[in-house]
């Protein structure tokens, strides 16, 4: 079998090392006449690492590279140290291998010298690919053809294969510039820059910067575009537009600036994730099939991960299926590459926060982070933790993907299986780049166009205590009756609302036959804790003000919304109030320390959460403040004290654990507990009407709140 790869850059270039490993003859089409020092620095992670171990280039990337022991991330004006995020060894021993800072010509010339001679042809650029059912033609500028059974697209963000075989989508401007320089080291004598990733944060621009060499520092200063006043950006000794977007940087920042003699800038450019890759015998590779943000920095290192399948999959199904081993190879790897790519523009909004709100909000989270994730696995092991040999050896269906749930994932039941696609599809890559605003209005959207409430229900604001709520009420309703429901929506403490939670609530009202008061409670990271427990206390208050009596109350909530609600019924008579009737949590998020074993098992099989999300919601929410607080973690309080308590999940959900280990505990320290599990379902399964165990559920439910009030009254 022969493979023709068009372009000569770090994917082409392992993509042709990995077909010989495997057996396959390659041939690497370079459109520039020589492998120049163009570029700066690169970051190998261990998913990368991992592939080059195997062809046998770790000792030759070694012996050019540095290893950085930690990524810091500090702030860009005062040089606080806001987030450290272990490298090193401590990273090999999580992920199997090193993470290496190189000069990116120094890794193309080891990978270009690892070819035999005549496997990479300079100065042949790609002009035609042209194929049919025994092979693939690629016509170069001087007009010599060459053939051979199929053609890979390695040619980068402008990639000629793309538009002449798979599509001509239009590349996206982030609107960010990114100074980039290379400063030798006798330059930078006295300078704090230890061997690591040096990188400091400001209102809208950063400073990412480490060694590529033991002489040489590599420095990404990106700013916004607007600021850049030159009609071409080109390498240019000029950098007092530089010094000027970085005016006001703490003194090793602009020590650093100033000793940069000459820089090059380049504009933030991205694709949207293509809809396909392959066309017959062609496909793509690295940017060309994925270009992405560099703020995860895997643009390399997906490169890599891209050439080890493609070739696995050829040698696999051999000459005679091509075509076949090319929808293997995309069908397993386009996934994750979309995923990465979401993840990396998310890092970009979180480097380029617009204000000093944003900022503060999103160093909170780091805060929080710190102290639930100390080996920032939140940040990086989608990524980094990743093993591409061990991947190619499992089905294509156990790859993950956007949803962070394996692609090949089925339920046993048609109704579960609407659900789980429901979820999966909640919240979009362009959602995710948004940061936590765009998710939020995608959960919303979720909600609201998925479940709109009905015509018929009764929706009435009402404030309780100065706590808007909305009062929910069924046609049959009647005021003689007594029961009320204080509840609680989820969302992870960061997305929902009331509104999105009333056709919900509508349904538990009428199962339990009373009025349901929903709770437009503060929302993190703009309010973290204690803001939505107050509102909590406060509306409870305000139900008691207008006369309920304390029996008639039932409290309620779903995922982080019971969470909600059991630390509200752990701390009432703590506050000097009588409590409630009793409490129904479903899927409730009870520990913020992320220490349950189910977030760690099931994460790939929830679509709804996965470790990584709980974490960012769970850090956004408590902050600076101590996770096992039981205010925001139930799980840790004194449950000898609660109400009778409804609880419920999920088997096989990342919270399954939150449920199961809260319930076991309060039913060890004498409390009334009452746990429903149910199977083939999802995460917050009530907030779907067509699944049949939200009906069973609900009447489960109306006979618990009888006999509990029964006792209360």
């Amino acid at each position: 079998m022969r493979v023709i790869i068009v372009g000569g850059g770090i994917g082409g270039l392992t993509a042709a090392l990995a077909l010989r490993h495997h057996g396959i003859d390659p041939v690497v089409l370079e459109k520039a006449t020589e492998l120049s020092e163009v570029g700066a620095g690169i970051q190998i992670a261990a998913n990368g690492t991992l592939v080059l171990r195997e062809l046998g280039l770790e000792p030759a990337v070694a012996r050019v590279a540095t290893v950085p022991e930690r990524y810091n991330y500090r702030d860009l004006a005062t040089n606080e140290l806001l987030y450290t995020a272990p490298l090193g060894h401590a990273a090999a021993t999580r992920y199997g291998a090193l993470m290496y800072n190189v000069h990116r010509s120094d890794l193309v010339r080891l990978l270009a010298e690892a070819l035999p001679t005549g496997a990479l042809s300079l100065g042949a650029e790609c002009v035609a690919v042209r194929q049919d059912d025994v092979g693939v033609t690629v016509t170069l500028r001087s007009g010599q053809e060459l053939h051979g059974d199929a053609v890979v697209g390695a040619d980068g963000i402008h990639s000629a294969v793309r538009d002449l075989t798979v599509s001509g989508e239009d590349k996206r401007f982030a609107d960010i510039l990114m100074w980039r320089a290379l400063v030798p080291a006798d330059r930078l004598v006295g300078l704090d820059l230890p061997v690591a990733g040096n990188n400091w944060f400001g209102v809208g621009r950063n400073v990412i910067s480490y060694w590529v060499r033991k002489d040489l520092y590599s420095l990404l200063a990106s700013v916004p575009a607007e600021e850049v006043h030159r009609e071409s950006w080109t390498a240019s000794g000029d950098v007092d537009e530089l010094l000027a977007s970085f005016a006001g940087a703490n003194p090793t920042v602009t020590a650093l600036l100033a000793a940069v003699e000459s820089s090059f800038i380049t504009g933030m450019y991205f694709r949207d994730p293509l809809a396909r890759w392959t066309s017959g015998r062609t496909t793509l590779l690295g940017d060309a099939a994925h270009a992405m943000v560099p703020y995860l920095a895997q643009g390399a290192c997906q490169s890599i991960e891209d050439a080890w399948t493609l070739a696995a999959c050829l040698a696999q199904h051999g000459a005679a299926g091509v075509g076949t081993a090319l929808g293997e190879y995309e069908q397993r790897r386009r996934p994750r590459t979309t995923r990465i790519q979401a993840g990396a523009r998310f890092a970009v909004k979180m480097a380029h926060e617009p204000d000093e709100a944003s900022i503060t909000w999103r160093n909170g989270r780091w805060k929080g982070l710190q102290r639930i994730d100390p080996l920032a696995l939140t940040s990086w092991e989608f990524a980094w933790g990743h093993n591409e040999l061990q991947a190619m050896r499992r089905p294509a269906g156990e790859v993950v993907g956007l949803s962070s749930s394996r692609e090949g994932k089925r339920m046993a039941r048609p109704e579960s299986q609407r659900a789980f696609d429901l979820w999966k599809s909640a919240i979009s890559g362009e959602d995710i780049a948004r940061g936590h605003l765009g998710q939020r209005a995608a959960y919303e959207r979720f909600l609201t166009t998925a479940f709109p409430a009905p015509d018929s229900l009764d929706r009435t604001s009402v404030e309780l205590n100065g706590v808007a709520t909305i009062r929910v009420r069924t046609a049959t309703y009647s005021p003689d009756r007594k029961r009320v429901v204080l509840h609680f929506h989820g969302g992870g403490y960061v997305f929902g609302s009331a509104h999105s939670s009333t056709e919900y609530a509508g349904r538990l009202a009428n199962a339990l036959d009373a009025e349901c008061f929903t709770v437009d409670y503060r929302l993190a990271p703009e309010h973290p804790y204690p803001a939505a427990i107050d509102d909590a206390f406060a509306a409870y208050r305000g139900l008691l003000e207008r006369g309920h009596a304390t029996s008639s109350i039932l409290f309620s909530g779903e995922s982080a919304g019971g969470g909600i609600a059991l630390a509200l019924g752990l701390a009432v008579q703590r506050a000097g109030l009588a409590p409630p009737a009793g409490i129904v949590a479903i899927c409730p998020f009870t520990d913020l320390t992320l220490s349950g074993p189910s977030i760690e098992a099931n994460s790939g099989d929830d679509p709804a959460s996965h470790r990584d999300l709980l974490a960012q919601l769970a850090a956004s929410y408590f902050q600076g403040h101590e996770p096992t607080d039981p205010m925001v973690s139930p799980y840790f309080g004194d449950l000898s004290s609660l109400p009778p308590t409804f609880l419920s999940v999920a088997e096989g959900e990342v919270l399954e654990s939150d449920t199961t280990r809260f319930a076991s505990k309060a039913a060890g320290s004498g409390a009334d507990v009452t746990l429903e599990m149910v199977t083939d379902s999802v995460h917050s399964y009530p907030i779907f009407p067509f699944l049949p165990e939200t009906r069973d559920v609900l009447l489960k439910l109306r006979r618990w709140a009888d006999r509990v009030q029964a006792v209360g009254d």
